[in-house]
């Protein structure tokens, strides 16, 4: 009897921690920011046969709507990126959305959810000189260790350099305004140095 048991309490457990699903994101307004760094990093670096970044392909594809690209995420999964005629957030050079595909960029979690973005170039003093800026608005869900939401309309700006970044920190300019399930940030051209490769659980 006890060995029939066992099974049934261990598959038990095993099906309410499941069903619990992750943490919710912590480190509040820096915790928030780095998971829309993460965000960015796939389009902006890609992982493709020619070995350039989805958004160097798009703008050098010379097309100014329609044309979607996709590019594998760095632990798996995928994201598209779609060009749009009509105008990003944030101004920039051209609009795009990119959505994300079980989109896996730390090797613990994935990301859902598709964003209206536009990328540009601003010259930004706290950057010492030019600055990729990427704006993004709409909704992505968190899946993994974390389990959360990001509600986003923010645009950042950093060294082009930071989209490959997997390790170590970087230094990014934040302005507008990020909401998970728990709390509303607001960034008003914010100098943050945030540390890559992990999301901070709450």
């Amino acid at each position: 009897m006890t060995r029939s048991i066992r099974p049934l309490v261990v598959s038990a457990l095993a099906l309410g921690l499941s069903a619990c699903g992750g943490a919710k994101l912590g480190g509040g307004k820096d915790g928030a920011a780095q998971a829309v760094f993460q965000l960015s990093q796939a389009p902006g670096r890609g992982h493709n046969k020619t070995g350039q970044a989805l958004l160097s392909r798009a703008m050098a594809s010379g097309a100014t709507s329609g044309l979607t690209l996709s590019a594998t995420c760095f632990h798996g999964g995928t994201a598209h990126l779609e060009l749009t005629t009509e105008g990003g957030p944030g101004g920039g050079l051209f609009a795009y959305s990119v959505t994300y595909d079980a989109c896996n960029e730390d090797g613990r979690n994935e990301f859902n959810g598709t964003l209206k973005t536009s990328m540009g170039l601003n010259l930004e003093p706290d950057l010492m000189g030019l600055g990729f800026a990427i704006a993004h608005k709409g909704r992505v869900s968190i899946d993994g260790e974390i389990s959360d939401t990001l509600d986003v309309d923010v645009k950042l700006t950093m060294d082009v350099s930071a989209t490959a970044t997997h390790a170590g920190s970087v230094k990014l300019v934040f302005d507008g305004t990020i909401q998970t399930s728990e709390a509303t940030y607001v960034y008003k051209k914010e100098t943050l140095s945030l540390h890559v490769g992990e999301l901070p659980k709450a």
